[in-house]
């Protein structure tokens, strides 16, 4: 009898467990149908193909062939664009309607039938794309919450067909493997099946770790497709997919762990949020999106969902998103503040209360640039060798790359011809990286493009940067060029507070050149500095190979160094001040508060006069005199910043390779104070790291 009672009560609490999983299943459905109703969160994910249009529902009936098909829509085409997309678009649209209460064609019967023609017609069909990732990713972004919305209502044949063309399994990488697991997701509720179930959900949180692969990085960027920086264009992916997933298994079994939710939230606010400016996703940190017109506009509102659904996975930080989302919609800056280096993508970044500077370098240990992928960024081969945007409002670059130069770009030393080549490029420098005590910092690069070379260095201060140039050299025979910038004109232009006529002009000896509330200053004579002002005209298909022969116009205001042909050991100067009038650039001009100390291919250095603080590129083993008292030296090449207010020394291996170096501080009688600091490494190689001296300098 004891042993009956134990089987009844086995069965009773296995029958409870079922019972309980049903419910849960019951659900995250109730909740996706929600989600797809109210919140329209797929959105996001099809919104890169196609806008649907929610209010065309009895359009796209009224147009509908016999057979379920659309005569607009070319089933049979394969490329890269893949127009059956939208036969997936206008069967979404569809089906919301017929779930939407107060929609007028609520269940209604023709739209129910005309759902089921145009799925029949889909499958007899049968497209395919070129792309695999339109066939194994984007189109499952549609069909997952079509099979949501219509599971009770449409034919059996019809829900099978849609189930077995999602995803069985995760697999594949990075952003691509939380969309795959997004579609297994979606199948294991659909077939209220819960081992599927939690291998989608697994799928999702496998990449929710730091990585010394593709996915989230010890210091919060993100990459995809190696060591390639791309928190606004995968890793925005990423960060959509698993916030959405974790929001609808929020309270339930499936609920993600406090260290995954952890990982999110340091992800978002300790990286992302730095990449964020007003309404704008910095552009540098997109990737190949800038050849693509997906990837002209600002971009950040994108964002405003993915925060919806962190607040609902991570209730007890709401007020952090909900700060940061209100933000990006009143096109405010973040609450962030100060120079941030990503060590681990060669990537810096410069953020002040007025204005937001980027920096885009690459190195033999992380990936430059993406060129011709799927016809894409077909001229961005410059794209990575010290880009540097300036932004206020952060409209100064929006849509300008069908004109752009792409030899002159803002912050690169190139030649005057842009190979257009299909692959993915960086250089074989080690000699890149950054030093940051938080708010003024250094980044340097040693350029090797090439038969191009160069010692490339920025001193960032909460005015605004310096950017050196030195023992620049090229065995090119096209022109060298460095760009300064190159953003949309709007206004005037002052050259030394002279109106600059339209058109380009080569100025003599100029002090200072302003424009849109940025001032350039020109602390060294320079004889071959240009700046243009006018209207320029480029195809979208220069960049965008897929595109129409779209022709885009835009007023241009561009600057820039000429370096000539195969210059020997050419040189650079130029102070950036952001933010600031033309008469405040006039007064400025009499003394900026910034000195260039030494500016060659040894050791480069500069000062921040009102704090004390200098910045030390030291390519080579060299010494330099910090002060009257003493002589500051190293025992391998780095990077070196000093506050002398604070007496605070702050040390990067841009190498990555020391395990640790000497700085030593020796007296005119020879007595020397030496500080050996311990370096991080691994994954950390290449942050910076401070201490406090015990001599006054």
């Amino acid at each position: 009898m004891r042993f009956l009672v134990f089987v009844f009560s086995g069965l009773l609490f296995s029958l409870q467990g079922v019972r309980s999983q049903d419910t849960e299943i019951e659900l995250l459905r109730s909740r996706l149908i929600e989600d797809a109703l109210v919140n329209k969160g797929f959105v996001p994910r099809v919104g890169h193909y196609i806008i649907p249009d929610f209010d065309a529902a009895a359009r796209y009936l009224a147009e509908q062939n016999f057979d379920g098909s659309w005569s607009s829509v070319d089933y049979l085409d394969t490329d890269n664009s893949w127009d059956p997309l939208s036969a997936l678009d206008k069967i979404l649209v569809m089906s919301v309607a017929y779930n939407q209460s107060s929609d007028p064609l609520y269940h209604n019967e023709k739209l129910l039938n005309g759902i089921e023609r145009a799925l029949t017609y889909w499958y007899q069909v049968d497209p395919t794309c070129v792309n695999w990732y339109k066939n194994d990713i984007a189109k499952q972004m549609y069909q997952g919450p079509i099979a949501i919305l219509m599971q009770d209502h449409i034919r059996e044949d019809l829900l099978y067909k849609i189930i077995e063309d999602q995803t069985p399994a995760p697999r594949m990488t990075g952003s691509n493997r939380t969309l795959v697991s997004t579609s297994v997701f979606y199948r294991g509720v659909l077939e209220k099946n819960p081992a599927r179930i939690k291998s989608g959900i697994s799928g999702v949180m496998d990449p929710v770790r730091i990585s010394d692969d593709e996915g989230i990085q010890v210091d919060y960027s993100f990459h995809q497709h190696g060591p390639f920086l791309y928190n606004g264009s995968y890793g925005s992916n990423f960060l959509r997919e698993t916030a959405w997933i974790a929001s609808m298994v929020e309270g339930t079994s499936y609920a993600f762990s406090e260290d995954h939710i952890r990982i999110l939230r340091d992800y978002f606010l300790q990286g992302t949020r730095w990449m964020i400016w007003k309404e704008l996703f910095d552009y540098n940190a997109r990737g190949r999106q800038v050849g693509r017109p997906s990837g002209f506009g600002l971009n950040a509102d994108l964002q405003i969902p993915i925060l919806e659904y962190l607040m609902a996975a991570d209730p007890a930080f709401k007020s952090g998103y909900l700060e940061v989302q209100e933000r990006i919609k009143n096109s405010r800056p973040q609450v962030v503040q100060g120079l941030k280096h990503f060590w681990r993508s060669d990537y810096s970044v410069s953020y002040r209360q007025d204005f937001y500077t980027t920096l885009r370098m690459c190195s033999e240990r992380t990936i430059g640039m993406e060129t011709d992928v799927n016809y894409e960024n077909l001229l961005g081969r410059y794209l990575p060798y010290g880009l540097t945007y300036i932004y206020r409002r952060g409209d100064e670059y929006e849509e300008i790359f069908p004109v752009w130069n792409w030899a002159r770009l803002p912050g690169v030393t190139s030649p005057d011809t842009v190979p257009v080549e299909k692959g993915k490029y960086t250089q074989p420098s080690r000699f890149v990286g950054g030093v940051t005590d938080g708010k003024f910092g250094l980044s340097a690069m040693d350029l090797q493009l090439n038969s191009t070379k160069g010692k490339k260095v920025w001193f960032w201060f909460e005015e605004g940067f310096v950017a050196l140039g030195a023992g620049i050299k090229s065995e090119n025979e096209h022109t060298l060029f460095t760009g300064i910038n190159q953003s949309n004109l709007r206004g005037e232009v002052k050259v030394n507070g002279q109106t600059l006529a339209e058109g380009l002009a080569k100025l003599e000896s100029p002090h200072w050149v302003w424009h849109d509330s940025t001032a350039y200053f020109f602390p060294e004579s320079s004889e071959n500095l240009f700046v243009e002002a006018k209207e320029k005209t480029g195809n979208l298909k220069w960049i965008f190979g897929l595109s129409e022969d779209t022709i885009y116009r835009k007023e241009v205001f561009s600057l820039w160094f000429d370096h000539g042909v195969m210059p020997v050991d050419d040189k650079y100067v130029y102070a950036v001040f952001p933010g600031i009038s033309s008469d405040e650039s006039k007064d400025l001009a009499k003394e900026l508060p910034v000195k260039v100390l030494v500016n060659n291919e040894s050791l480069q250095v500069i000062e921040h006069i009102p704090t004390e603080r200098i910045g030390l590129a030291f390519h080579e083993v060299t010494d330099y005199p910090i002060s009257k008292k003493f002589t500051l030296s190293v025992s391998d090449p780095c990077l070196v910043l000093i506050d002398k207010k604070s007496r605070s020394l702050t040390v990067s291996d841009p190498t990555t390779e020391l395990d640790e170096v000497t700085i030593s501080f020796e007296r005119s009688n020879g007595k020397k104070h030496s500080v050996t600091m311990n370096l991080p490494d691994d994954a950390n190689a290449s942050q910076s790291k401070s201490i406090e001296l015990n001599v006054k300098l």
